[in-house]
């Protein structure tokens, strides 16, 4: 019996573990809402190695030097693909009008938090037709009665968007819309400079083969592939699959 234990322990640890699925913890706020700090997942680390990943799978990576510094701590990242070989990126920034006078989205947001008592971190998600506060619609009225105090001034909103050959994406599982454009010259890795490239007279970012552009759902607190630069392929654990633990959040990971 202590034999048969032994045997199977070791077949999962010394086969198993390293070579089909694995634990993660999640440390962090970046992958909100889809997964939150504590967070336990199980990850397919099989899958990549006879597959490429694809366009939103939720993937683990060893974290190049440029996002950690070195840290051993900060191992291993977890984001979300958002460009994959061929494709053409690019991030708009919100704009937001209120009588012609252009605020920027944090503006807003925080004016939105301040009159709700919110957390300065509570989620204020942009739609062309107002918002979603904390899972919660608001109209343009209301957005013009809390920053001008006039529900009936002309509120104009073009949400921050990602778009991906020139389609805007619709990103249900992000806690907010964008704030910033990308590609910045300003901002993103000189290394990524020479993939950039004018479409209509936009700037893009195209990726390469054997790269690929990793996103936190967390738009605005996550220090992904936008700022570090584009993912080596070969850096790639596996696939998030699903949360063991804690039991309330037991889920598939989309």
């Amino acid at each position: 019996m202590c034999e048969s234990l032994a045997l199977a322990l070791g077949l999962v640890f010394l086969i198993i573990r390293p070579f089909f699925v694995q634990s993660f913890y999640i440390p962090s706020a970046s992958m909100h809402p889809t997964l939150i700090e504590a967070d336990h997942i199980m990850v397919n680390k099989l899958v990549y190695r006879y597959s490429e990943p694809k366009f939103k799978d939720v993937v683990v990576f060893r974290a190049p030097f440029a996002a950690n510094g070195g840290d051993p701590a900060k191992r291993d990242f977890i984001k979300r693909v958002i460009g994959v070989p061929g494709d053409i990126i690019r991030i708009t920034a919100p704009v937001i009008l209120i009588n012609d006078i252009q605020y920027t989205a944090e503006d807003i947001r925080e004016s939105i938090r301040e009159f709700k008592s919110l957390d300065k971190k509570a989620q204020v998600k942009f739609t062309r037709d107002g918002a979603i506060v904390e899972g919660t619609p608001m109209s343009l009225a209301d957005i013009a009665q809390i920053k001008v105090s006039d529900p009936k001034a002309k509120v104009k909103i073009i949400p921050g968007t990602v778009y991906v050959n020139g389609q805007p994406l619709i990103e249900p599982y992000t806690l907010e819309d964008p704030n910033d454009a990308y590609p910045d010259l300003y901002k993103i890795n000189p290394s990524d400079s020479t993939n950039m490239v004018t479409v209509r007279g936009l700037q893009s970012m195209k990726i390469p083969k054997g790269k690929l552009l990793v996103m936190g759902d967390n738009r605005n607190d996550s220090f992904d592939a936008r700022f570090w630069g584009l993912l080596d392929r070969d850096r790639m654990q596996g696939k998030a699959m699903f949360i063991f633990w804690p039991i309330p959040r037991v889920r598939w990971v989309h």
